[in-house]
């Protein structure tokens, strides 16, 4: 039987783990309990294996670069990454595998009435936002890719990313089982979301590890503002009884990620002045979303981070979509260690930043 090289989210479950890593099962388990998921496929383990076997790529990179580099050299470090990236960009795609990918692009447009679509390609690492570890931050995710040749690169782009500095020298600190682990890779393409605010929740305290809390962040636009450091997002805090909101703080939000001119890609542009000090979410759509988010966790049985994003239609109606969910693995790792949990996260923000990859817009 031939391998699969590609599958829809709504075929995911978590058991598909092996094939699609964890932001792809995740998303599919989302789609199964009848959350709000921008609709997508994921390019699976097996269509990067069957590229490097295709290119003798893991003996060529594997052996021939990760196996002789110091760890210790950042130059050497992105030595590797400029020539694995230069290797797999270079090299030759299953013919059936891209044509399955230009299909599932195609399809995705076909069913948003837009020959053009702009989506979101994202790595989904087999060692990614499991209950361990949610291993963010060590591949790529570009947003708004827009045309069929653009997401065949960004998918090598995400290949290629299993071989940053940051990444390499990640696995080294691995046991063999886990490092050979950690370079099994799927890409999630995903319809973007225009969000006019995004941001992520969390169904357990990231300050305390209080499970009866729900803690919300949000910014102006795309989820990249956040992320990168560039805004100080506002917060919200509500208890799950209800939900209810018990405080809130609005910050001061000079920039915001918007699509880039001419539509692919995205950069950052200024809020526009009357909005720079004004809460990115009224009482009524923070209870919302902590609702959705409530929802997520029942699903799972288990604390959640959750990477959301909030669109308005041109008449005002507004859709709440999750990008992903993983499980919140700060707190359940405090509490492994008999750590108090103040110790483990002494800000909030501290927990986002391990988002930092999760939105990287300006590199589509």
């Amino acid at each position: 039987m031939e391998p699969r090289f590609t599958a829809w989210f709504d075929s995911l479950r978590l058991s598909d783990r092996p094939s699609v890593g964890g932001k792809c099962a995740n998303l599919g388990e989302l789609v199964l309990a009848g959350i709000p998921v921008p609709n997508g496929f994921a390019v699976t383990v097996e269509a990067f294996e069957a590229f490097e076997d295709l290119n003798n790529l893991r003996e060529q990179i594997r052996s021939g670069l990760i196996d002789q580099v110091d760890v210790t050299n950042s130059a050497a470090l992105r030595g590797v990454h400029e020539e694995a990236s230069g290797l797999i960009h270079a090299a030759t795609m299953p013919d059936r595998l891209e044509q399955e990918i230009r299909a599932g692009y195609a399809e995705l447009c076909r069913r948003s009435s837009r020959d053009d679509l702009p989506v979101a390609v994202r790595s989904s690492a087999v060692a990614e936002d499991g209950d361990a570890s949610s291993f963010a931050g060590q591949q790529e995710t570009y947003l708004w890719v827009v045309g069929a040749d653009d997401v065949v690169t960004a998918i090598r782009d995400c290949w290629a990313s299993l071989f940053t500095p940051q990444a390499v020298a990640y696995r080294e600190k691995l046991d063999e089982d886990r490092r050979r682990e950690a370079t099994r890779i799927s890409v999630a393409v995903q319809e973007m979301v225009n969000a006019k605010v995004s941001g992520v929740a969390f169904t357990v305290s990231p300050r305390t590890g209080d499970p009866s809390v729900v803690a919300v962040n949000a910014s102006w636009g795309l989820g990249e503002a956040v992320v990168s450091g560039e805004v100080t997002p506002d917060e919200y805090w509500l208890t799950k009884v209800g939900p209810t909101l018990t405080s809130s703080t609005v910050s001061h939000k000079l920039q915001q990620c918007v699509p880039a001119v001419g539509g692919k890609g995205t950069h950052m542009v200024d809020v526009p002045e009357d909005l720079v000090d004004v809460a990115c979410l009224d009482q009524a759509l923070v209870i919302e979303l902590a609702a959705l988010a409530i929802n997520v966790e029942k699903h799972y049985q288990s604390p959640q981070d959750i990477e959301w994003a909030l669109a308005v239609d041109d008449d005002g109606d507004h859709r709440f979509m999750l990008l992903q969910s993983r499980p919140e693995t700060t707190q359940v790792q405090a509490r492994a260690a008999h750590k108090p949990p103040a110790a483990a996260t002494s800000s909030y923000l501290s927990v986002l930043q391990d988002l930092g990859a999760a939105n990287r817009g300006d590199k589509a």
